[in-house]
Formats: C-alpha cells, structure tokens, sequence
C-alpha cells in the first residue's frame, strides 16, 4: 500500500508505506477517525492547512504561545521508521516571524506496546481540551500548561488587567485554601500582599487594583473584613480592602 487517505491528509506521499502491515495501517485509522470525531466538539485546537504539504495540523494557541501538532508527520515517523515520537512544535513570541520555535519532546510510552500513535494524538488532544493539568502534562509542556492556568485563572476571577506570575497564581491558591479552612484573617492577609505587590510591582492604580481583587474576597464575610481593618497586618493593606457594603 503506497498511499493511504486520512481525514488529516495523505500518508505516504514523503514516506512511502509499502511492506507496512495492514494492520497497523487499520489500527492508526481506526485512531484517527476518532480523532476526527473529538476534532468536532473541541473548543481549544482549530485544524489548520498546512501550505506545503496540504495535510491539517492541530492548532492550539494562547496569548504568547502555540502548540502544533503534524498528524501524518507523526504516524508516518511512527509506521516507517518506529519512531515514537509526536511531531509537536511549540512556537513562542506574539509574532511567530521574529519568535522561537522549539520541537517538544513528547513520545509514545512502552508501558501499552501495540497501541497506534494516533491515540497517542488523542490523549494529547484531550489533555489541552482539559486545559492542560498539572499533574498529567508532560514536562516538555510546563510553560505552556502554566501560561495557560495564568490566563484561564485571570479570566474566571475577571482579574484582566492584572498579569499574573507563577508566584501570584500560588498566593491566591493559598487565600482560597485559607477561606476553605475558616481562616479568614490569613486569607484576607495574603489578599492584601497581593494587592501592594500589583500596585508597587505591577504599576497598576490604586482603584484598578481594588476593583480587580474584589472577586476574590467571595466567602469572606463583611465582619471579617471589618476585623482585619480593625488589626491590619500592615496599615497600607486598609487602601485595598473593599468597601463593606461591596461585598454585602
């Protein structure tokens, strides 16, 4: 079998299949027809033409940042030459033409010998769909898995002028957990770090600042507000807490 057409593109066209088993042909196809129909209800990766070789890569992007997957290159390396590797490029900067681009070291594992790489594509499809989480992202993808917490953590808490570092997403994790374990006091403490730390660090002004930490004194009540104003840990920190009747 020379050519084999997939929903991504033509296989064998660069590598030719021939002495390639049917079967392992069926099972990469069996893969991408699934691929195809996940494609369909995503919201996080876009099929994207290639203009050299008119096959599709998955597209996803965020601010800053984008993750390219080449299907048929990827099967093809895997079916030809044993190659378990996915062809994943990771392009950095806001305008690719004076960016970097790096190819990510993600590859096929041998704890499920037999299995197509094309499922391989898919866990790795789905893995963005979930918003790529910690504790199942490849290392490879940590900056991109972190930019992508920053901003998707930004946009649940309306926090869109503020740029968050890895050190601001840990610190507002820790005032949830505080609130959580009925320690107001510390959480809102650690409310009002933030806070300073956006004002003298980040630029921002005095009312921006107060107006985009609102969301996150959700379960902190009025008298706990008004009893930390009472003992502050620091006399600056009264210019950041809200007003009481903003969080009735």
């Amino acid at each position: 079998m020379s050519l084999v057409f997939t929903p991504f593109g033509l296989l064998g066209v660069q590598e030719p299949m021939e002495g390639i088993s049917l079967d392992r042909i069926n099972a990469e196809l069996r893969g991408l027809d699934l691929l195809q129909t996940i494609m369909m209800n995503v919201e996080n990766w876009t099929p994207v033409n290639c203009h050299r070789t008119g096959n599709k890569h998955l597209v996803t992007r965020i601010e800053g940042f984008e993750i390219r997957i080449d299907i048929i290159k990827t099967i093809s390396s895997f079916l030809v030459n044993n190659d378990p590797h996915l062809e994943v490029h990771l392009y950095r900067g806001r305008n690719r033409t004076v960016g970097s681009v790096e190819r990510l070291c993600i590859a096929l594992t041998g704890s499920h010998p037999g299995c197509a790489i094309a499922d391989a594509i898919v866990s790795l499809v789905l893995l963005g769909e979930s918003n790529w989480p910690k504790e199942a992202t490849p290392d490879t993808l940590r900056v991109f898995a972190e930019e992508a917490e920053r901003q998707r953590l930004g946009k649940r808490l309306k926090l869109g002028l503020i740029d968050l570092s890895l050190e601001d997403i840990e610190e507002i994790a820790d005032v949830r957990e505080a609130i959580e374990l009925g320690v107001p006091h510390a959480a809102i403490d650690l409310l009002c770090s933030f806070a300073r730390r956006c004002y003298t660090c980040k630029g921002m002004e005095m009312e921006a600042v107060r107006r985009y930490i609102l969301p996150l004194f959700e379960g902190i009540t009025q008298a706990e507000i008004q009893a930390y104003a009472l003992n502050p840990s620091t006399p600056a920190d009264i210019l950041f807490l809200p007003n009481l009747e903003s969080t009735a």
